[in-house]
């Protein structure tokens, strides 16, 4: 599995990918502009991310105005393609944004989103929903 974890918080980053590390491979950004040009370099080698997980407020490009734009090259890309299946966004956000969350959710078409402090947990939880995990993955600690 192939993660794409967009946030201009070095600790996020790291923290997610540390959660992350025993099931999939982690690139990590630190803007939105960054995440889409490798989403895209990504799709144009045929070989898509799994997940992308994208903080809201970014320096550059923020989140709402990178899932608009992933969403954009996503849809270039699967054009024609039966069975397609949409890559699951999962916006982060803090406490205080989760109207921007919300509003990313509804109108930019990502999948989900995560409240921070993030934890182990939920992120698996997430996982499991959009089934790139198994039921009884091991929970571990946070």
């Amino acid at each position: 599995m192939k993660i794409l974890i967009a946030d201009d918080e070095l600790n996020n980053r790291k923290l997610l990918r540390d959660y992350l590390k025993s099931l999939a491979h982690c690139d990590m950004v630190s803007d939105g502009k960054a995440a889409l040009e490798l989403f895209t370099a990504d799709m144009e080698d045929g070989e898509p991310y799994d997940l992308v997980l994208l903080d809201i407020m970014m320096p550059v490009m923020d989140g709402q105005k990178a899932l608009a734009r992933i969403r954009a090259t996503e849809k270039r890309f699967s054009e024609g393609k039966q069975g397609y299946k949409e890559i699951p966004i999962i916006m982060v956000t803090g406490m205080d944004s989760s109207l921007q969350a919300m509003q990313a959710y509804f109108k930019g078409g990502c999948s989900d989103y995560l409240t921070k402090p993030v934890t182990r947990q939920a992120l698996l939880e997430k996982l499991r929903k959009f089934n790139l995990i198994p039921e009884d993955e091991d929970e571990g600690e946070d």
